[in-house]
């Protein structure tokens, strides 16, 4: 199954802009083919220097880290599966991704090679609830590895160290 969904994202790739149907609703959120808001700040009618993309089949961890970047500056979209996120990551300049190993569908491991393979200047955070070595071993090679245990103040650090 892991090589059909690569390949399958691989024709979604070289197809991306006959085949997706984003648009900027009049609420200032993207909105996908399906017509469903996908979440995105733009304070100002500006953007922010530095976008985030928050992968996380969690709709509460999306919201917190949605709530906590914006708050602090950054431009954050969200997406709650690999598919959405890989909508996103055509449309739109990501400059680093936050992405949960375990989800639905298709696991952080094969969306990771994904993004090694198409957004090579993308700096990907793995967080997870799962300890920081278990997590290297899953995903090796991220730029960074958090766990979601860890406090608010050690995330805007390690974002911080990425961006900057």
């Amino acid at each position: 199954m892991r090589r059909t969904y690569i390949d399958r994202v691989f024709e979604y790739y070289q197809q991306k802009d006959d085949d997706l149907d984003l648009e900027m609703s009049d609420s200032g959120f993207m909105t996908n083919a399906g017509g469903e808001e996908v979440q995105t700040n733009t304070e100002g009618g500006e953007m922010a220097t530095k976008r985030l993309l928050i992968i996380d089949d969690e709709s509460s961890i999306r919201n917190y880290f949605f709530r906590l970047f914006s708050r602090h500056g950054f431009d954050v979209l969200t997406a709650p599966n690999a598919m959405e996120a890989n909508e996103l990551l055509v449309r739109e300049k990501v400059d680093v991704v936050f992405l949960d190993i375990k989800m639905d569908e298709v696991e952080g491991d094969v969306l990771f090679e994904l993004l090694r393979a198409f957004h090579h200047n993308v700096k990907v955070v793995v967080s997870s609830v799962y300890p920081i070595e278990e997590q290297k071993e899953r995903i090796k090679d991220a730029d960074a590895y958090f766990d979601k245990s860890d406090g608010q103040d050690v995330l805007l650090g390690m974002v911080s160290a990425l961006v900057n």
